[in-house]
């Protein structure tokens, strides 16, 4: 063991415990109420210890800052956090760019903590530092007047900046104040008893001024409309919705409480008793925030009962939400039958997207596209069947409410009913892609079902070992195809994704090779089969494969040979029976049977004909085909 490393832990042990890491431990467990054992935990390890007698046995760094991660365990580090804070941390910073003695180190640190929000931070130093210091007169008693009140108005400036700028993140729009509104009330009450007071135009000014801002503010929140939420590609779901009418109901009440403070009314006072152009701006900003606030109140009355069946569609498995589509709808109807507000195309247009939206949701999870292609053939088929059945009676219940909207106006002759005037298109575009979508799966489950089948093909004839050997190569050579296009790793239910139908695209044109070749091979194997027989045999080997439509091109040609073949039999059979007929007459048997009585033979002679002609027949019958 190293001398000086052995002296220093003598040393230590003889002082006992570090006092400087009790006042630290002291402070952290207090602020962050924690237990002491996390900061014995940190202290015990090593690369964090290290950290913390670096701070303090160093010149450098000079702050420390313990952060409380998600795991509730503390981490010290020495450099300022980049990303927002997930819990509040903890600062330590030295009063001096020296070591810190462990005799009265309290006087050597300031502790303090940190906020989760950097604007918090920044707003707390504003308020406790920035302004008390530059805002105390003493400070620039020997300054020019001049100099005093701009350097008074960037203070004041940067502070009501920063409170808007909290305010925002907080979703709160907070107004602006003049430049020495701490005056304005004792103004107000001097124009009460003296009706011809001269108002100093310096603070005049200032109201104008914040009358600008606050126009301007109020003119952003109004213009705020919910289809923001569609921005950069996003597809929201009802929740946007009622986020954004119920935050913009809280924000213009925020603000209708604030023009209805005294200090504001105090402002009005003073720029109608001065005459300033600016008063009707300030009425017109009044009038805009009472009509912004009757209107979301008014929305947020009749748009809120909905939430209740968004959440019970978003709860319950997608294959059983169709008896739910009918009381969501009639909720939406009779949000635009009662809201004076609600009942525009625009805003009705964009909450129909968001419930498509939150319908295509619903159906991706039920369908889950990472492993649809993974999954069992036959479920995934029915599946994407019942998903597709519940879509399509979604759609076709729009257009059922969509023609008895009237039905929800209670009075016509009091408020005449609005229909819906909006293109469906406006409202579906995504919801059709996306039905669009599954539609093509469905054929490729199609296609996989029919060609799986050439596995158990077995042709015979003469060429027939040939034959299924091509049809095998067929089968494998597909296989290769639906392997290499099943794996793609991108979401393949995502209905602005274009990238699928190129893959799609090109795995059809590779298909149709396919259905070239094995049409080409059921041809030739047409060709072989010697008699209606084995024609019927072939066909009902092969089966729906013979549906696809090139190889059903190619293969309907042979359906005249069919024919000509199935006339044949029943000519051949004809000239039999004629000449078994000729015979009778004279007692006499075309096909003698020695080993039965004549009566029976001839019975069982018929029977066979009989079979020779009605089996063709029913197998032609059977054919699916116009």
């Amino acid at each position: 063991m190293d001398p000086s490393t052995s002296a220093e832990a003598a040393a230590a042990a003889a002082n006992g415990p570090d006092p400087r890491l009790e006042l630290m431990g002291s402070f952290v467990s207090k602020t962050l109420k924690l237990k002491p054992e996390k900061w014995t935990r940190v202290v015990t390890v090593e690369e964090y210890k290290g950290i913390i007698k670096e701070f303090l046995d160093r010149p450098n760094p000079v702050f420390l800052i313990i952060i409380l991660t998600q795991a509730t365990q503390l981490v010290p580090t020495t450099a300022f956090p980049l990303t927002q804070l997930k819990s509040k941390g903890v600062y330590f910073i030295k009063r001096n760019t020296l070591p810190v003695p462990r005799e009265d180190c309290a006087n050597f640190i300031i502790c303090g903590d940190l906020a989760t929000r950097t604007i918090d931070q920044l707003s707390a130093l504003v308020e406790e530092v920035f302004v008390p210091l530059l805002a105390f007169e003493d400070n620039y008693k020997t300054w020019p007047s001049m100099v005093t009140q701009d350097v008074q108005k960037h203070v004041h400036s940067l502070k009501s900046t920063v409170h808007q700028v909290k305010g925002q993140v907080s979703g709160e729009t907070i107004l602006a104040m003049p430049v020495g509104v701490e005056k304005i009330m004792k103004v107000s009450q001097q124009i009460g008893g003296n009706p011809h007071l001269q108002i100093d135009l310096y603070l005049k000014s200032a109201i104008e001024g914040v009358v600008i801002k606050w126009a301007a503010q109020v003119e952003e929140v109004i213009k705020e409309s919910s289809a923001q939420a569609f921005a950069n590609g996003q597809n929201p779901t009802p929740h946007a919705e009622f986020s954004f009418w119920n935050k913009r109901f809280k924000n213009l009440s925020f603000i209708f409480e604030q023009l209805r403070n005294d200090r504001i009314r105090a402002m009005a006072l003073v720029l109608e008793h001065s005459r300033s152009a600016y008063y009707p701006c300030f009425q017109t900003l009044f009038k805009k925030v009472v009509e912004a606030l009757a209107e979301t109140k008014d929305i947020t009355l009749y748009l809120n009962p909905l939430k209740k069946h968004i959440q019970q569609l978003e709860e319950i498995d997608f294959s059983e939400c169709k008896p739910l589509f009918i009381p969501l709808m009639h909720v939406v109807c009779t949000l635009w039958g009662n809201s004076r507000y609600y009942n525009h195309s625009l805003k009705m247009t964009i909450l129909l997207k968001q419930i498509c939206n939150l319908i295509i949701n619903q159906a991706k999870r039920f369908l889950d596209p990472s492993s649809i292609f993974h999954s069992d053939i036959d479920e995934a088929m029915q599946r994407l069947t019942l998903s597709i059945d519940i879509l399509k009676f979604f759609r076709e219940l729009f257009d059922h409410f969509k023609e008895n909207i009237g039905e929800y106006f209670k009075d016509p002759v009091q408020r005449p009913p609005v229909f819906w005037t909006f293109h469906p298109n406006s409202v579906f575009r995504r919801f059709s892609n996306f039905v669009e979508r599954l539609n093509t799966i469905q054929w490729f489950f199609h296609t996989v079902t029919e060609f799986l089948k050439l596995e158990k093909v077995e042709i015979g004839g003469l060429r027939g070992r040939q034959l299924s050997t091509r049809i095998t190569a067929v089968y494998v050579e597909f296989n290769q195809y639906f392997t290499a296009f099943a794996s793609k790793s991108y979401d393949v239910l995502d209905p602005d994704d274009d990238e699928f139908i190129m893959d799609f695209q090109n795995f059809q044109l590779r298909i149709l090779e396919l259905d070239m070749k094995l049409a080409a091979i059921l041809c030739q194997a047409f060709d072989d089969c010697y008699n209606l027989e084995s024609v019927f045999k072939l066909i009902n080997i092969v089966g729906s494969v013979l549906e696809r439509p090139k190889i059903k091109e190619q293969f309907t040609k042979k359906y005249d040979e069919i024919v000509r073949l199935l006339d044949e039999e029943l000519t051949m059979c004809e000239e039999i029976y004629e000449q078994q007929m000729f015979m009778r007459s004279d007692n006499k048997c075309l096909y003698p049977e020695y080993n039965c009585p004549p009566a029976a033979a001839f019975i069982r002679w018929c029977s066979q004909l009989e079979r020779r002609i009605t089996v063709p027949i029913q197998h032609f019958q059977a054919l699916q085909h116009e």
